[in-house]
């Protein structure tokens, strides 16, 4: 097929108008059924393949979506992460037709140089300036894990603190009474939800709290481990994206799993290693953010609300519990769009508050 075939050409070969070409391709006006489908015959004939930036541009849209970049230098989990981020954004906007402008979260000034249809932002407690300039020139915000507030935007709900939940439920159900929860040093929105959701999780189920963090590097692990493990733990929940290292170490360690120590991790990057490992994991897919954002994209252009997206998440059993009490649990919900009623997101605060 080739993209230089025009509504003129379709138009000398049927003998009609360019503005009957027009209405019988895009399904308009009130052409005879027999003249609209002999248009779309000659249309396919000739290989006529539609502009939609151009068509994009009369309706007032530039098929680009920005991603904001953070500033500050980030560890390497963090980095890995928001590059898959962008991957999935690159290739998601690609099967529709977009492109994608990349800007940093501390000059707001670059929207003045930009159009956009939308504006991904991963990590919207560190973007408020460009935030709030985005909002100002009316573009739609999409952010994970923080409340969009104004008639444009859509709050993607990562899952991360109903699958911690899951995951500590299925801990209890195998028989766990002390669990630690592992987390990491540092103040990424992913584990402070997970912290939050683990807080409000023992409050409500009347246990202590065993919340230990671990470096990057995870050099303190086995130290942690041990002091935890001689305060009673019976049970460790990786929350850092360590299931793996925790597993290796718990071996090292000389102890029976799950005989001695029972382990439930959560996972997005590294499911396949839990797998392979026969760890107990939840498994959450922030990857599918991109996705989620173009099902739900054209709703939210038109100005009917603010939009919340729960992302899926799945409890996958292994060898690491004890199969007694814990039965599977199915795979969470699949993308569906949700009113802005159906709750805020996880992190809560608007993400236009300073």
């Amino acid at each position: 097929m080739s993209p230089s075939v025009t509504l003129k050409d379709i138009a000398r070969a049927t003998g009609v108008s360019t503005a009957a070409i027009s209405q019988a391709l895009n399904d308009r006006g009130s052409l005879r059924p027999e003249t609209r489908a002999r248009i779309k015959a000659v249309a396919a004939e000739l290989g006529y393949v539609p502009n939609r930036h151009a068509a994009a541009l009369r309706s007032g849209r530039t098929m680009t979506v920005g991603f904001v970049m953070a500033d500050d230098e980030l560890p390497r989990r963090e980095e890995l992460e928001r590059a898959r981020k962008l991957s999935s954004l690159v290739h998601a906007s690609a099967e529709h037709g977009f492109t994608v402008t990349v800007l940093t979260a501390s000059n707001p000034d670059l929207l003045a140089g930009t159009h956009l249809d939308a504006l991904y932002v991963p990590d919207a407690r560190k973007s408020q300036p460009i935030l709030r300039a985005a909002m100002a020139r009316g573009i739609p915000i999409v952010a994970d894990d923080q409340f969009v507030d104004g008639t444009q935007g859509l709050s993607i709900r990562t899952g991360y603190d109903v699958a911690v939940r899951a995951g500590l439920d299925a801990l209890v159900a195998a028989g766990a009474r002390r669990i630690l929860f592992l987390t990491e040093d540092g103040s990424h929105p992913r584990d402070e939800i997970g912290r939050t959701a683990f807080e409000v999780w023992r409050a409500v189920h009347g246990r202590g709290a065993l919340i230990r963090s671990v470096d990057p590097t995870r050099r303190n692990l086995p130290r942690v481990l041990s002091d935890a493990l001689a305060q009673g733990a019976d049970a460790v929940f990786a929350g850092a994206e360590d299931g793996p290292d925790v597993y290796l170490q718990l071996e090292e360690m000389k102890l029976v799993i799950p005989r001695d120590v029972q382990l439930v991790a959560l996972c997005s990057s590294d499911c396949a290693m839990n797998r392979r490992l026969g760890v107990t994991h939840v498994c959450v897919r922030p990857d599918l953010a991109a996705a989620a954002m173009f099902a739900t994209l054209p709703a939210a252009l038109l100005d009917d609300g603010p939009r919340v997206v729960d992302l899926p998440w799945e409890l996958v059993p292994g060898a690491t519990t004890r199969p007694v009490l814990a039965p599977a649990a199915p795979a969470k919900n699949a993308i569906q769009p949700a009113t802005a009623a159906a709750g805020s997101a996880e992190s809560g605060p608007s993400s236009n508050a300073p």
